[in-house]
Order: structure tokens, then sequence, then C-alpha cells
């Protein structure tokens, strides 16, 4: 055998690596989008209903996310929408398991900065009670950023593991 027969042995050994890898990948993808999707639809549907509930005898009424956009048009509002539709935009993505690690690491950002702001409620001086709604989307925005940060881990201990057998 010589050096360039040698070579290519090894190389067909790290290219079956590298298929090994990509399947291992694309299933794993798989197993977690079926989690993403129906996580996508109820964080939509969360966000056509109030998340603030007005004191007993105040006057004052607060609408869904999309209401306080067209109504009130606050900065944080917007950037809550804006954010909101980037977060379920990667998430649909990772719903039809075409995703990455940077992908994850995104979506985990925006799930965090979600469930932050509406436990923040910036805008209020003295923040009104949550609804039932707004409790509900907290613990989606942080089960979303709990379950995109396990799949991104899972993703890296394959990579790291693929690295480890190359050596």
């Amino acid at each position: 055998m010589t050096a360039t027969d040698d070579d290519r042995s090894m190389t067909t050994g790290q290219l079956r690596r590298a298929d090994d890898l990509a399947q291992r990948i694309r299933r794993t993808n798989i197993v977690y989008a079926r989690l993403y999707g129906p996580l996508v639809v109820m964080v939509i549907a969360a966000s056509f209903f109030p998340y603030y509930s007005p004191e007993p005898d105040s006057s004052v009424t607060y609408g869904n996310l999309w209401q306080e956009v067209l109504i009130i048009g606050r900065g944080v509002d917007v950037f809550a929408l804006f954010a909101l539709l980037f977060t379920t935009g990667l998430l649909c993505l990772a719903a039809v398991g075409r995703t990455t690690i940077a992908v994850l690491i995104a979506i985990l950002t925006g799930a965090i900065v979600i469930g932050c702001t509406l436990l923040q409620a910036p805008g209020y001086v003295s923040p009104p009670a949550l609804t039932i709604f707004g409790i509900i989307d907290i613990s989606l925005s942080f089960l979303i950023a709990a379950i995109t940060l396990v799949h991104s881990l899972h993703l890296f201990t394959l990579d790291l593991a693929f690295q480890r057998r190359a050596v």
C-alpha cells in the first residue's frame, strides 16, 4: 500500500463519519421539530389574548399584543411584536427540521427576551396583573428556551463526538 492509498482510505473513513454525523443531526432535528410546531401555534394563539388584566375598579382596559401595536403603537409593543415574529419565524424553520446551533441560539435569545419583557412589563409605572394568557405565554417562552437549549447542547455534543473521533 502506498501513501496515496492510505490517504484515500482515511478520506473514505472520514467521509463515512461525516455522513454518519449528518444523518444523526438530521434525526435529532426531526425529533425536536415535532415539539416546535405545536409551540409555534400556541405562542401565536396566545398573542391574540390580552396579557394584562385591569384593576377591578379601573376603566383602563388592555388589549392583546396586536391591538396594543395598532392602537397605541408604543415602542415597547412594536419591539415585542418584532421579537415575537422573529422568534416564531425561526421556530417555524426549526419545526421543519432545518436548523443549526446558531439558529437555536437566536431562538433561545428571542424566547428569553419575550418572557422577560412580559415579566417586567416595560412602559408601566406599576405593572398590571397578568392574565392567564400572560402566564401561559411566559411559561411557553421559557419552555421554548429550555427546549432549544437542550437541542443545541445535543447538537453540540454530536459535533464534539465527531471531532474527537476525527483526531
